[in-house]
């Protein structure tokens, strides 16, 4: 079983720079952007990262949706173990960086922990950042701070769309949408760690 902190079993507490993704349910999206940061960490071993994910109002222990995992596994992430975390206040708490899929789920990650705003960002308005300030940054939580102090907004087309219920393809495209989004802000964490 996962420790309650969110990170799987060899990932210990204090394994560096702490990234967890938040979807409602950590069935498809938010364990899709795990899987999808765990494939691309393969190119940077040493890193120093780890990534975790879990789910506003999440059934803990439910396996991700079976197109989830088709459409995961067609980019070349793992969903087939996956068993859905509940977000926690200590989850929220040992995490150094909180992507949400959308902005709906805000809120949930800061009713654990208010002071969780300067390190809470939708992803795709946090991969929208990253080019003006990856640059400038010279470590991850400095990375983060500088989106904190920029006050990185959503703008439409940020979030990514909930596929539960939706065909085969539009579990494709949001794959598709959230392995563009993840890959670039693993690279840029990766550099700076």
């Amino acid at each position: 079983m996962a420790p309650e902190s969110g990170w799987l079993p060899g990932d210990a507490d204090d394994a560096g720079f702490q990234v967890l993704f938040v979807c409602t349910g950590n069935i498809c999206r938010s364990p899709m952007a795990e899987a999808f940061a765990r494939r691309e960490l393969g190119h940077h071993p040493d890193a120093g990262l780890s990534f975790a994910s879990a789910g506003s109002h999440a059934l803990e222990g439910n396996p991700a949706t079976p197109p989830g995992v088709v459409a995961a596994a067609d980019r070349g992430g793992d969903l087939a173990g996956h068993r859905a975390r509940e977000l926690s206040r200590r989850r929220v708490r040992d995490a150094d960086l909180v992507l949400v899929m959308a902005e709906e789920h805000l809120p949930y990650v800061l009713a654990f922990d208010r002071s969780a705003a300067d390190r809470t960002f939708v992803l795709g308005a946090f991969a929208r950042a990253l080019p003006d300030l990856a640059e400038a940054a010279r470590s991850p939580e400095q990375l983060v701070a500088m989106a904190a102090a920029r006050r990185v907004r959503v703008r439409d087309g940020d979030d990514v769309e909930d596929p539960i219920g939706a065909s085969p393809e539009f579990y494709a495209d949001c794959a598709e949408q959230i392995d563009e989004l993840v890959t670039p802000v693993v690279a840029a964490l990766a550099k700076l760690a």
